[in-house]
């Protein structure tokens, strides 16, 4: 039996510590030990413990750079060097370093990275990017697999030459079984009612800088002052989140254009959309917009190279970023396109069962975790 460690940086409940779940749902008990690491407390911590899986704290991790990662290294050492693990799974940039460093230093003989996008985007001064590439680029030698979840990602490190060719795969995200099957049957209930009264555009999200909250709680609002017919329903919670209520309440729109907080219960809201939107400054690959495409929901998005691989022209609309009024203009008039956007979302609930199927991805990490790469690039 094989000794795995996932480490995750935060005890929310989100897109990233969501994939640790639903991968770690697809390996044999009779075969896999499992442990779970992250900064203790949150919705995260208590969904592995209801696993019943072995869980770590790491109290020192901090999703901010500072004097803590030093402590939470040590700690990592120290727990790894207790247990022994054969395998160690680091997740996102912050965490990934911290994490492959004390695995090489403990001699973990089987280091994996999944890359839930990169640390440099657009928009940061060349010296941030800098550094932060010069990071990625030597976790990335510490480990022996760095798996992608888009392929847009992957093709821009190896082109900056972050990462060896040798080491670096792409395995797109999925959901399991089950929950895929559950949200297919919303899919397969939806009808076309050329009478419905009202046309309802919906959000799983965090309330932040990346989700681009701001200005798609604008957007939502210019183009629900045209078309009264026209309502949002943005769930999730977050730091913007009460900039994006005083928005709406600037507007008088409390009743078109609705953020009641975050609910676990997601499947509950989806039948109630007509359309699902994510207008995100950068992605690597969004479980929300996956769920939504699977509940057969046509997608509005940002048009980002990630977003671009999962949603085509047959399901969804993409637009582009800081550039509103082609966005309103077609939130205004989406009323007027529902039996167009309802094909769509047909479309898109058929394309993603194509792309993101839950046994490749189980098989994807299942090789990974039986073998060694073939570079040896990096070890220290």
């Amino acid at each position: 039996m094989k000794k795995i460690l996932h480490l995750q940086l935060l005890p929310l409940l989100t897109g990233v510590q969501n994939f640790s779940l639903h991968l770690l749902s697809g390996l044999l008990p009779d075969e896999y030990e499992i442990w779970v690491a992250s900064k203790p407390g949150g919705e995260f911590v208590d969904a592995v413990l209801a696993r019943g899986l072995h869980y770590l704290p790491v109290s020192s991790l901090r999703r901010e750079i500072s004097i803590w990662d030093f402590a939470a290294l040590v700690k990592l050492i120290l727990l790894m060097r207790r247990h022994r693990f054969d395998i160690v799974h680091t997740n996102t940039s912050k965490v990934g370093i911290l994490g492959r460093l004390a695995a090489r230093l403990c001699g973990v003989p089987l280091i994996i990275h999944t890359a839930h996008g990169v640390s440099f985007q657009e928009g940061q001064s060349k010296l941030t990017q800098k550094l932060f590439q010069a990071a990625e680029k030597f976790g990335n030698q510490l480990c022996d697999w760095v798996v992608f979840v888009n392929n847009s990602d992957r093709e821009r490190c190896l082109a900056l030459g972050l990462v060896s060719p040798k080491k670096a795969v792409s395995v797109y995200n999925a959901i399991p079984v089950d929950y895929a099957t559950r949200l297919s049957g919303i899919a397969a209930a939806r009808r076309y009612d050329p009478h419905k009264p009202d046309f309802v555009i919906g959000s799983t999200l965090r309330f932040s800088e990346q989700k681009n909250v701001v200005d798609l709680v604008s957007s939502a609002c210019r183009a629900c002052s045209r078309n009264p017919r026209l309502r949002f329903i943005l769930l999730g919670e977050g730091e913007l989140l009460g900039v994006c209520r005083r928005i709406v309440a600037s507007h008088r729109l409390n009743g078109q254009v609705l953020l009641p907080g975050w609910d676990l219960e997601v499947g509950k809201w989806l039948p109630q959309f007509d359309a699902f939107i994510l207008y995100s400054r950068w992605e690597a690959q969004p479980f929300s917009i996956i769920e939504a495409m699977h509940s057969g929901l046509a997608v509005v998005g940002s048009d980002i190279p990630s977003i671009r691989e999962l949603v085509d022209q047959d399901s969804g609309w993409l637009f582009p970023l800081d550039d509103l009024p082609p966005l309103i203009d077609f939130l205004a008039g989406i009323p007027g396109l529902a039996e167009e956007v309802f094909i769509a979302g047909q479309q898109a609930a058929a394309r993603i069962r194509r792309l993101c199927d839950y046994q490749q991805m189980m098989d994807g990490y299942l090789r990974l975790y039986e073998r060694q790469s073939d570079s040896s690039e990096g070890c220290v």
